[in-house]
């Protein structure tokens, strides 16, 4: 039987989700004592019933309770994370087994609590969800896309886009999609060593209303997290998706994720104009070199004619490839102050690329070092990025060395 909590308006949902047919008293009346004050109502429901409700109520909090067949937890758990990255997950066991609470860990769960639930253990995990809510903003609050363009081939705009997403990702603790608009070359994959099942093809062939569901069965997660949506793994397949589908898809992107990043091809068509469109920030990379400043300036009156505004554009320069032009001279033919340099830096750029993995955060001076300002500087944070979350870790930890 279904218990529904009273909500006002402002406030949150926690789902609560106990398995098919289990019987007793459950842990519902203790949550709602406890949840009160951190302004989230209680509905109580079954696994069968939580896929659906979690779409509609589009909740930012999920606690599932594992029965006696754990498995259909975890499986309940796996599916959830995979098609909405963004929801908290907790996950309640009276099996304090590390390797159930790994197994939990991988599956998606933000958390993991004990059976029966206690009032304390519960108090610290709202807490780090309330945290992590003020973060990042409710779940309904929109995402930010950035669209990095490289106004000529050559100059490293797959490797900005990459390791610009995995480095917001890994630093800010926030769920991050990456979006391969290259589609014919479809080199971001390659870059995170993925091989993708489903790609943006999807949605041009989608015979049905395409939704955050939907979405979510084309994207491809990556060990760290990051999720990607790829380019069609045919070269043909390209021409079937346009400024329809790709507008749809960074939409859905925007309500699902903090951040979409976007990798665009060179040539100017009808998915590379969507995402200028849609984005929030358009970071534009070009280097010093004669060409390279004028076809910047070319993209600048270009976006000035279809009334985007230049406040959207960071210019973004590489010194990759060695030009004649001052940074103050390409500044003033194109318009645009210089918002971030990149070095020049092939040993770490082409090592990472051949790695298939993001570059590490290496020496001063790097290009590492560069693009992990640059995301800084376009989530609005300064200083040094801080330590990553590490409790749950160090439960594990401590669980195993304890005699």
């Amino acid at each position: 039987m279904t218990t529904n909590g009273t909500m006002a308006p402002e406030e949150g949902t926690l789902l609560w989700a106990r398995p098919d047919g289990a019987t007793g008293p459950g842990s519902v009346e203790p949550l709602r004592v406890a949840v009160r004050e951190f302004k989230l109502a209680v509905h109580a429901c079954t696994y069968g019933e939580l896929p659906e409700l979690v779409r509609v109520r589009r909740c930012e909090l999920v606690g599932i309770e594992l029965g006696e067949d754990a498995e259909a937890g975890v499986a309940l758990i796996k599916r959830l994370h995979e098609r909405l990255p963004a929801l908290n997950i907790f996950a309640v066991s009276d099996d304090p087994s590390v390797s159930l609470l790994r197994t939990l860990l991988e599956a998606g769960a933000s958390d993991v609590l004990s059976l029966p639930l206690s009032s304390q253990e519960l108090h610290k995990a709202l807490i780090k969800f309330s945290q992590v809510r003020s973060k990042t903003g409710p779940a309904n609050a929109p995402g930010t896309v950035l669209t990095v363009y490289g106004v000529r081939g050559g100059l490293g705009a797959t490797t900005l886009a990459v390791n610009l997403a995995a480095r917001l990702h890994a630093t800010l603790e926030v769920e991050t999609a990456l979006v391969d608009l290259d589609l014919q070359r479809g080199d971001v994959a390659a870059f995170l060593n993925l091989t993708p099942v489903n790609s943006l093809a999807a949605l041009a062939n989608a015979t049905g209303t395409v939704d955050e569901i939907f979405l979510a069965g084309t994207l491809t997660r990556h060990p760290s997290g990051l999720f990607l949506l790829p380019a069609p793994s045919e070269i043909e397949e390209a021409d079937a998706i346009g400024h329809n589908e790709v507008e749809v898809a960074l939409r859905l992107l925007r309500s699902q994720f903090r951040y979409a990043v976007v990798d665009t091809g060179r040539t100017i068509s009808g998915p590379a104009l969507a995402a200028f469109e849609q984005s929030d920030r358009l970071l534009m990379l070009t280097d010093l070199s004669v060409p390279g400043v004028r076809a910047a300036r070319r993209i600048v009156e270009l976006l000035d004619r279809l009334s985007i505004p230049r406040e959207r554009v960071d210019l973004i320069v590489t010194q990759a490839i060695p030009g004649p032009v001052s940074l103050q001279d390409a500044a003033r033919a194109i318009g645009k102050e210089v918002f971030q340099v990149l070095p020049r830096d092939e040993q770490a750029a082409s090592g990472a690329m051949n790695a298939g993995a993001p570059i590490a955060a290496g020496r001063e001076g790097g290009l590492g070092t560069a693009i992990a300002e640059l995301a800084d500087k376009v989530a609005g944070r300064g200083g040094a990025p801080k330590a990553k979350r590490g409790h749950l870790l160090q439960r594990i930890f401590t669980r195993e060395t304890r005699p």
